[in-house]
């Protein structure tokens, strides 16, 4: 896709809804999903859940045993991702796209199904959080209020008494294309991985970025 989309979409927008896990930093990188999935199992008492290596599927599977069950899990797994950010590693220009933004005006919400708990100890460990307008993530056991869905884009949006057409999602996944059309934002995808511009072309995106630093180097160009 043209850099040219790219800076068409900068330029209409003034919002900036930033995925965490991928775009901010590799949640699980040493603490991988494999390990803290197997780790969920040990935690999940007397429910017989599905083998699997993706933690969100566990949630996934427990919520349809009911609230309280998901709430346990969903606690737990919160604490986990909070081990997994303690190592997380760095999107290489994440910071210097946060720091950009914030200098140049733009309000940056993470919208991630990850949990705020975790999201804000990595912030503050990594200082960032002067850069961050809110954070709109999980906070409750239901996985039905997650990506693809708007829900948190939604409440996104109203964090930042905006329009969704002013606030363009900025994501690494096909989840995150899809919870911003449905809420009515712009989408860029972050092709962060072989495959991935080719996948996002499919859902086609209103544009797609190989790096962070990209975002920097259209917006530098329009000044």
């Amino acid at each position: 896709m043209s850099s040219e989309a790219l800076d068409s979409v900068l330029a209409r927008t003034s919002n900036v809804l930033l995925d965490f896990d991928g775009p901010i930093c590799s949640v699980f990188s040493h603490f991988t999903p494999m390990a803290v999935a197997k780790e969920l199992r040990t935690r999940l008492d007397g429910i017989d859940a599905p083998e699997t290596n993706e933690p969100f599927e566990l949630l996934n599977y427990v919520a349809q045993e009911g609230l309280s069950a998901a709430s346990a899990v969903e606690a737990e797994l919160a604490q986990l991702e909070i081990e997994a950010v303690s190592t997380a590693t760095p999107t290489s220009g994440a910071t210097e796209v946060l720091r950009y933004f914030a200098d140049a005006g733009r309000r940056v919400v993470v919208v991630s199904n990850n949990s705020a708990s975790a999201i804000d100890v990595y912030l503050r460990k990594h200082a960032l959080g002067s850069y961050v307008a809110g954070v709109s993530a999980r906070t409750k056991p239901d996985p039905g209020l997650l990506k693809p869905n708007p829900h948190l884009l939604h409440d996104a949006v109203a964090l930042l008494r905006a329009e969704p057409s002013t606030c363009v999602m900025v994501g690494d996944s096909l989840t995150d294309i899809d919870a911003a059309r449905a809420a009515g934002c712009p989408a860029i995808g972050y092709a962060n991985k072989p495959g991935k511009r080719e996948r996002f072309a499919v859902v086609e995106p209103t544009a797609i970025i190989d790096h962070m630093t990209d975002l920097l180097r259209q917006e530098r160009t329009r000044q």
